[in-house]
Protein backbone atom coordinates (compact mmCIF):
# COMPACT_ATOMS: atom_id res chain seq x y z
CA UNK A 1 0.00 0.00 0.00
CA UNK A 2 1.25 3.49 -0.74
CA UNK A 3 2.08 5.85 2.13
CA UNK A 4 0.39 9.25 2.11
CA UNK A 5 1.54 12.35 3.99
CA UNK A 6 -0.79 15.13 5.13
CA UNK A 7 0.84 18.57 5.52
CA UNK A 8 -0.98 21.59 6.94
CA UNK A 9 0.01 25.18 6.18
CA UNK A 10 -1.58 28.18 7.84
CA UNK A 11 -2.07 29.45 11.39
CA UNK A 12 -0.99 26.13 12.92
CA UNK A 13 1.34 24.43 10.39
CA UNK A 14 2.12 20.74 10.68
CA UNK A 15 4.48 18.60 8.62
CA UNK A 16 3.54 14.93 8.59
CA UNK A 17 6.76 12.93 8.84
CA UNK A 18 5.09 9.59 9.57
CA UNK A 19 2.40 9.35 6.93
CA UNK A 20 -0.27 6.71 6.70
CA UNK A 21 -0.42 3.59 4.56
CA UNK A 22 -3.69 3.70 2.64
CA UNK A 23 -5.19 1.56 -0.09
CA UNK A 24 -5.31 4.20 -2.84
CA UNK A 25 -5.89 7.87 -3.74
CA UNK A 26 -9.61 7.57 -2.93
CA UNK A 27 -8.81 6.44 0.61
CA UNK A 28 -6.33 9.33 0.92
CA UNK A 29 -9.04 11.75 -0.22
CA UNK A 30 -11.44 10.46 2.44
CA UNK A 31 -8.73 10.83 5.09
CA UNK A 32 -7.97 14.39 3.94
CA UNK A 33 -11.65 15.35 4.21
CA UNK A 34 -11.82 13.79 7.68
CA UNK A 35 -8.71 15.70 8.75
CA UNK A 36 -10.15 18.96 7.43
CA UNK A 37 -13.17 18.42 9.68
CA UNK A 38 -10.87 17.87 12.65
CA UNK A 39 -9.30 21.33 12.26
CA UNK A 40 -12.44 23.33 11.51
CA UNK A 41 -12.86 24.22 15.21
CA UNK A 42 -9.61 26.24 15.08
CA UNK A 43 -10.60 28.28 11.99
CA UNK A 44 -11.26 31.97 12.70
CA UNK A 45 -12.43 34.80 10.42
CA UNK A 46 -9.48 35.98 8.36
CA UNK A 47 -7.60 32.67 8.66
CA UNK A 48 -6.67 30.40 5.84
CA UNK A 49 -5.12 26.95 5.71
CA UNK A 50 -4.03 24.41 3.14
CA UNK A 51 -3.89 20.65 3.50
CA UNK A 52 -1.55 19.07 0.97
CA UNK A 53 -1.63 15.32 0.47
CA UNK A 54 1.53 13.71 -0.89
CA UNK A 55 2.32 10.20 -2.06
CA UNK A 56 6.04 10.25 -1.29
CA UNK A 57 7.29 13.42 -2.98
CA UNK A 58 4.43 13.77 -5.48
CA UNK A 59 1.41 15.94 -4.62
CA UNK A 60 -1.92 14.13 -4.94
CA UNK A 61 -4.50 16.60 -3.57
CA UNK A 62 -4.65 20.08 -2.09
CA UNK A 63 -7.56 21.26 0.03
CA UNK A 64 -7.66 24.98 0.81
CA UNK A 65 -9.86 27.08 3.07
CA UNK A 66 -9.82 30.86 2.88
CA UNK A 67 -11.97 33.07 5.06
CA UNK A 68 -12.57 36.81 4.86
CA UNK A 69 -14.11 39.11 7.40
CA UNK A 70 -16.05 42.08 6.02
CA UNK A 71 -16.99 43.73 9.32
Amino acid sequence: MPRYYFHFEGQQPHTDTTGEALLDDEAAWREAVRLSRDVEHALRPGDSWTLSVFDGTEPVFVLAMVTRRFR
